[in-house]
């Protein structure tokens, strides 16, 4: 197992790629505000997760532990690359008297904090390979 195969950095592409999937989403939302019929398009991935790392014993609590005292504890045998994001269409709400539910401000908010969210990870993601090139390098 590389470095760059381990559960953190796995996960983290796994998080980006939703990042990626809900700026696209927020984006047609957003596009369709006025398109009567228009059912919003929301995108799950942070408990599909969370449900992955439970099902391994593992959580995402601020100073958790880990010990490598099996072969599965550091994503050796995890699948967390198959932790994919799923668009689901919002029905059970209904904003404006055509059948669209899309609120502007809503989506304006959330796509903004994606927005936020994204660069976090990006920037997590320079850290990870700066500390490979300083462990690299010297």
């Amino acid at each position: 197992m590389s470095t760059l195969d381990s559960l953190y950095m796995t996960s983290l592409q796994s998080a980006l790629n939703a990042g990626q999937l809900r700026q696209q989403v927020y984006a047609n939302n957003i596009a369709n505000v006025n398109t009567p019929g228009y059912k919003r398009e929301v995108v799950h991935f942070d408990s599909l997760l969370q449900a992955r790392l439970a099902a391994y014993g593992l959580t995402s609590t601020p100073g958790l532990q880990m010990f490598a005292n099996n072969a599965r504890d550091l994503g050796g045998a995890t699948p967390f690359s198959s932790v994919n994001p799923v668009v689901a269409t919002d029905t059970a709400t209904q904003v404006s008297a055509n059948g669209n539910n899309v609120n502007i401000d809503a989506e304006m908010s959330a796509l903004a904090q994606n927005q936020v969210d994204y660069g976090a990870l990006v920037q997590d993601l320079q850290d990870q390979f700066a500390t490979l090139r300083t462990a690299i390098t010297g």
